[in-house]
C-alpha cells in the first residue's frame, strides 16, 4: 500500500495542483455524462466494412449517409489528436534517472496556464521521483476529439501503464488514467494549455 501512495504522489500531486488551479474556472469543460454517452454509442452494433444502411426505412425517418469532412478538417483533427497523444506520453512516462529530460519534454509541448503550473510543480516532482527511485510508464490506448476548431481542441485520452519504485522492489504495478487535454495552435504548433484527469 505504501508503494501505491508513494508512486501516485508524483502524478497525484500534479493532478491536485491542476484541479485546484483549473477546477473552479468559469470556462472549465463539463464532462459529466461524457463516458455514459460514449458507452451508449459503443454498444450500437457496427455494420461490416463496406455495408451501408443508407436509404433504409427505420420508421418515422430514413437513414442518410453523412458527407465526408473536408480534407483540411480531417488533417487538422489528426494533428490535434497527435499533439494530445504526444503530451500524454511525455506527461506519464517518468524515470528517476532521466527526470530532468522528462520534465523538459513536457514543457516543450505545453503553453499557457498548464505550462506555468507544471513549471511551478517541477522541482517538487523531481525530488519525489528521485527519492522514490520511481519509474512510470504510460501508453495511449485510445484518443478521441471531443471538439475542435481552427485554433483549439479538446481531446480525451485513455492510457495504460505501470509504476515501480523501491517500495515495490521495482516490480511494476498497473496504472490506468483518463486525461482531458485542451490544445491550442501557437505559432503553427499544437501545444497543450490544459490537462486534467477525468473519471
Amino acid at each position: 500500500m505504501t508503494a501505491v501512495v508513494v508512486c501516485a504522489l508524483a502524478v497525484g500531486g500534479l493532478a491536485w495542483l491542476m484541479d485546484d488551479s483549473y477546477g473552479k474556472r468559469a470556462d472549465a469543460v463539463d464532462t459529466d455524462g461524457f463516458f455514459d454517452r460514449l458507452a451508449a454509442v459503443l454498444t450500437i452494433d457496427r455494420e461490416t466494412e463496406g455495408s451501408t444502411r443508407a436509404g433504409e426505412d427505420v420508421g418515422p425517418g430514413v437513414i442518410s449517409a453523412m458527407e465526408t469532412a473536408p480534407q483540411a478538417d480531417q488533417v487538422r483533427a489528426a494533428d490535434q489528436i497527435e499533439a494530445a497523444t504526444k503530451m500524454a506520453n511525455a506527461f506519464l512516462n517518468l524515470d528517476h534517472e532521466e527526470i530532468g529530460a522528462n520534465i523538459e519534454a513536457v514543457k516543450a509541448l505545453a503553453t499557457g496556464p498548464f505550462l506555468n503550473q507544471y513549471t511551478k510543480a517541477a522541482a517538487d516532482l523531481v525530488k519525489l521521483v528521485r527519492r522514490a527511485q520511481a519509474t512510470q510508464t504510460g501508453e495511449v490506448e485510445w484518443a478521441g476529439l471531443v471538439a475542435g476548431d481552427d485554433d483549439s481542441a479538446t481531446v480525451i485520452i485513455a492510457t495504460n501503464g505501470t509504476v515501480a519504485n523501491k517500495e515495490t522492489d521495482f516490480e511494476p504495478v498497473a496504472r490506468t488514467y483518463r486525461l482531458q487535454l485542451e490544445v491550442a495552435l501557437v505559432d503553427g504548433q499544437w501545444l497543450t494549455r490544459d490537462l486534467q484527469y477525468v473519471r
